[in-house]
């Protein structure tokens, strides 16, 4: 490393000209592998670190860090960085909470309309010569007679509200634990359990908290339409999955879209994957051209924080 200059390193892919950026402001480390043991050793005397949705980077690790200054994260969430932990230790922590508005929101639209519609089924039965036979049994309701419900009104959770509402037509109740400034469409602000009793689909666009953690259980799912469906693109946690499956496997919900897991990738042998009426997706909501373009310019903020000058979005403890 060259003397004088900042040590920044990088745990996960950047694009290339994010790298080009870094490496104008500093000398820059990219790690082969974000395990715990490689990041520590890495970062004991780095001055950014730059992550993306696997480092885990935890109190233990923030005390092996002896001159950081600044943490980014090319993303919404930082449920992967203790933000507290680094802030009472004078760290930044950075991060792109508008990047993968639209493109969730899409994608979340999406999954509705394909698990709604069996597009997924309908292009398999083509494939395997079940033409007729699907064409014979497939039927499906149309979404503008039916109720979304949106647990979570932030940027994404707003966007899908716009996109139904305003696209589809569907009624749309929400819920959040802040107050919502007035919508230029119509929506209902309801308790969670009436949410969920209520609605004919359900999406998730919540963070990663104490709060939220295991939100969608057992005791929840028993509260569902058996018409309903579940529609997960937020974090992986937030909903029991084993509990999903059950309630799948006993038509206790009619479907459910999944594109994140707590465990990723997800295990060859969990019930997810056997259960009925599933739409199973790697964690790609959020990955459009555009929306990874915007994830990857927190390293503007972290240059930012280097040259001691204030960044846009800084994380907040809370």
């Amino acid at each position: 490393m060259s003397v004088g200059r900042c040590k920044i390193v990088v745990a996960e892919q950047y694009s290339e000209s994010a790298m080009a950026r870094l490496r104008a402001s500093g000398d820059v480390l990219v790690l082969d592998s974000c395990d715990d043991e490689t990041v520590r050793a890495a970062m004991v005397d780095a001055d950014a670190l730059l992550v993306r949705t696997y480092t885990g980077v935890t109190q233990a690790l923030l005390k092996s860090c002896n001159q950081l200054k600044v943490i980014g994260r090319a993303g919404v969430g930082v449920d992967n960085i203790d933000v507290a932990a680094a802030v009472k230790r004078g760290i930044i922590v950075v991060h792109t909470p508008a990047a993968s508005t639209q493109s969730v929101a899409e994608y979340a639209v999406g999954l509705m309309i394909a698990l709604e519609h069996r597009i997924v089924a309908g292009d398999k039965a083509v494939r395997s010569d079940q033409f007729v036979t699907h064409r014979g049994s497939v039927n499906w309701r149309e979404l503008c007679d039916c109720t979304i419900g949106i647990i979570g009104m932030g940027r994404i959770g707003a966007r899908v509200a716009k996109i139904c509402a305003e696209g589809i037509g569907m009624n749309i109740v929400y819920h959040d634990i802040k107050p919502i400034e007035a919508l230029e469409y119509s929506a209902k602000p309801v308790g969670l359990d009436q949410l969920i009793r209520t609605s004919d689909v359900v999406t998730l666009h919540v963070p990663l908290t104490d709060m939220t953690r295991g939100l969608i259980d057992a005791s929840r799912l028993s509260k569902f339409k058996d018409s309903a469906t579940l529609i997960n693109t937020s974090r992986g946690s937030v909903v029991d999955t084993i509990a999903l499956a059950e309630a799948l496997q006993a038509s206790a919900i009619a479907g459910a879209a999944i594109d994140v897991f707590e465990e990723e990738p997800l295990p060859s042998n969990h019930p997810l994957l056997a259960a009925p009426n599933t739409l199973l997706t790697p964690h790609s909501a959020g990955r459009s051209c555009a929306a990874l373009m915007r994830m990857n310019d927190v390293v503007d903020d972290v240059i930012a924080v280097l040259d001691g000058r204030q960044p846009k979005h800084p994380a907040s403890p809370q």
